[in-house]
């Protein structure tokens, strides 16, 4: 018998040890199970671009034990072909953008804006002027490129091309919201559009505008998707932060060791160790806050108010955005008592509503902190910035002045190509762009189910009747609606490319392969060939190309003079931007903008229209080098002081009444 009960018990045990097993495995595949369950429901299993697979949050303590088939799965699902689509159309955007800056000379715009960053980089004094100008943010962004490269064309040029590919890039980060084919098909149209590259490669203020407008929309995607705060996000509030605090902290430095340079430089490095431990600390309560979704939020305030201190049409975009939202909500509406229940959404990870947005913000303590840390960075930064870094509080009020100087330049029509000259503009450069983002509109109000087409789409089209109505017009106010025409747009395209149809995808791939074609050729056309072509509709009133060749002349007789730099221009005529920056190395260059007697000055630059009054007045200490263009109307003429003109110099008297 005691064999037998050995046996039976041995069967026993090895039962119970078979059910253990069996239950071990099904408790494993129910942690599985819940795994993907929360995966899916959270929606915060994406990184801010490729790595798709964030760790979830609030796993329960009986789910840890997975976590390596977590990671196994986000290596599995590392999306390299879509990275290196990212990478492809990013190094496109860097070329286009940053080849040869030089290239085409100062626009009369471009020459004022690098008149006032003279004066800061030289100076530290910038005023902010709200009668003419445009804000402060271009300016002291472009500080920091001149400090580190130094005062040149490229440098200036640069601190703009940046944000140009920055906003090529921020179209990856719309992966979640338009699909992967979408955000590479959207940042494609960006990279490529002819407007975006042309003005990407000026030093004005538009493209720092396109790219805040961007900011505002991905900030506040991010904080209702319930993001944790990713490396992107952890590095734009930090550089921010150091922004606010790192000029002040300087200036404070000097006044402290006013008297002895040495005690200057150990004020800066006390000041900026303290900033340094204060940012940290910040950052560390903002991460510790709900993962750092505060962040994303906090980063569309500041976007919104460094928007309004770019333009003063900000509010036109932040009314359009706000607007856009309710016309969705709407339209969704409508649909449903017309057709029905739009189809489950498969694309957008979290559904875009108010209600979404107001679950975000929680309640209570948090509500109230949230709302305090938005209102003070939108304030503290706008005063900021309008402030010249708290040494000119007349910026503040200024900033608010702004907005009846501009309800007056707004009422006139710069150009005199009416109400519909953006899509004469349009159709003549951008015109693939413009047919992408009609087919993207119509797809996703169709659908009536991805709710961030929809806005996108609406947000173009409120922009574009915006500045259509509005009869001031420049050729650049249409990036802002070019914008949001490329995101639809690549939405569309992708949705054309996922689609099951195989003639509907392959519509979808020759449609966009036909844009890229179109759009580079028209972009080199632009960029490289005829930037200074009045018919091209982003060519307003552009500096000549032979400006430049009169630059060369004055420089060749500036070193033929032995003075080098030191030699004496005077420029009598009344027309001259964007001349003044490239005379900002002369110390005797004088503007003077009427005829003046001279005889010393090394050399005279005339405008054409004061022909008949050089002769009598200068023709005998100076000869006639040559006329250049200045821009559509205005042409220059040089004079160099005989003793100092080449033989084949001509006489004054001898220039034919109709040069040019």
């Amino acid at each position: 018998m005691k064999p037998k009960r050995k046996a039976d018990k041995q069967k026993f045990e090895d039962k119970n040890r078979e059910t253990e097993v069996g239950n071990q495995q099904s408790e494993v595949e129910v942690q599985k199970t819940k795994v993907e369950s929360l995966k899916t429901e959270d929606g915060n299993q994406n990184s801010e671009i490729g790595n798709q697979n964030l760790p979830v949050e609030n796993l329960k303590e009986d789910v840890l034990d997975t976590r390596p088939t977590m990671f196994d799965a986000r290596r599995s699902t590392f999306d390299y072909p879509w990275l290196a689509g990212c990478a492809a159309i990013t190094a496109l955007a860097v070329f286009v953008r940053f080849y040869w800056l030089e290239l085409k000379p100062l626009h009369h715009d471009e020459g004022v804006n690098g008149f006032f960053l003279t004066t800061l980089f030289r100076e530290g004094i910038y005023k902010y002027d709200p009668s003419n100008y445009h804000g402060p943010t271009l300016y002291y962004i472009a500080l920091a490129f001149t400090k580190t490269f130094g005062l040149n064309t490229i440098s200036i040029r640069a601190s703009v091309a940046v944000f140009g590919v920055l906003t090529v890039v921020a179209a990856f980060f719309l992966k979640n919201y338009i699909g992967k084919i979408g955000s590479l098909a959207a940042a494609l149209l960006l990279a490529l559009s002819p407007g975006m590259v042309f003005i990407s490669r000026y030093f004005i203020h538009e493209l720092l505008f396109v790219f805040f407008s961007f900011g505002i929309v991905i900030g506040v995607l991010y904080f209702i998707e319930k993001r944790k705060a990713g490396i992107v996000a952890i590095a734009a509030a930090t550089l921010l932060l150091i922004v606010c605090f790192l000029p002040t902290a300087l200036n404070l430095a000097n006044v402290l060791g006013e008297e002895s340079a040495i005690l200057t430089w150990f004020a800066r490095i006390g000041l900026l160790a303290v900033e340094a431990v204060f940012v940290f600390l910040i950052m560390r309560t903002l991460l510790a806050w709900n993962n750092g979704r505060a962040i994303y939020l906090l980063l569309a305030s500041a976007s919104t108010v460094l928007l309004f201190a770019t333009k003063e049409t900000a509010f036109i975009t932040v009314a359009t955005m706000a607007i856009a939202c309710v016309c969705v909500w709407i339209w969704r509406r409508i649909y449903r008592a017309a057709i029905g229940e739009p189809k489950p959404n498969e694309i957008e990870p979290v559904e875009l509503t108010w209600k979404s947005f107001r679950a975000g913000l929680g309640s209570g303590t948090d509500l109230t902190l949230l709302i305090a840390a938005i209102t003070l960075v939108f304030v503290y930064v706008g005063v900021l910035f309008f402030s010249s870094f708290f040494t000119y509080p007349e910026g503040v009020l200024g900033a608010f002045k702004a907005y009846a100087v501009w309800t007056k330049t707004g009422s006139k029509d710069h150009t005199q190509n009416g109400t519909w000259a953006y899509v004469k503009w349009g159709t003549k450069l951008e015109a693939p762009i413009f047919l992408l983002s009609l087919i993207g509109i119509a797809i996703a109000f169709v659908k009536a189910r991805h709710r961030f087409a929809m806005f996108a789409g609406l947000w173009a089209i409120g922009l574009f009747l915006a500045y259509s109505i509005i009869p001031y017009k420049t050729p650049w106010l249409a990036l802002s609606f070019i914008l949001p025409m490329c995101i639809v747009g690549g939405y569309g395209v992708g949705e054309l490319l996922t689609n099951k149809d195989v003639i509907v995808k392959t519509l979808g791939g020759l449609l966009l392969f036909l844009a890229a074609g179109i759009l580079g050729y028209q972009t080199y056309d632009l960029n490289f060939v005829r930037y200074d072509d009045d018919s091209m509709p982003y060519v307003y009133a552009h500096t000549r190309r032979a400006f430049l060749d009169m630059i060369r002349q004055i420089e060749y007789y500036t070193d033929k003079s032995g003075k080098g730099k030191d030699v004496a221009i005077e420029i009598i005529s009344p027309d001259y931007w964007s001349m003044p920056w490239y005379m900002r190395d002369y110390p005797k260059a004088v503007f003077q903008g009427h005829p003046i007697d001279v005889t010393a000055s090394e050399m005279i630059v005339a405008s054409t229209a004061q022909k008949d009054e050089l002769n009598g007045r200068y023709a005998a200490h100076y000869k006639y080098i040559g006329t250049y263009a200045l821009r559509p109307g205005v042409d220059l003429m040089l004079l160099v002081r005989r003793d100092l003109a080449d033989a084949d110099a001509k006489e004054i008297s001898a220039i034919p009444s109709g040069t040019p």
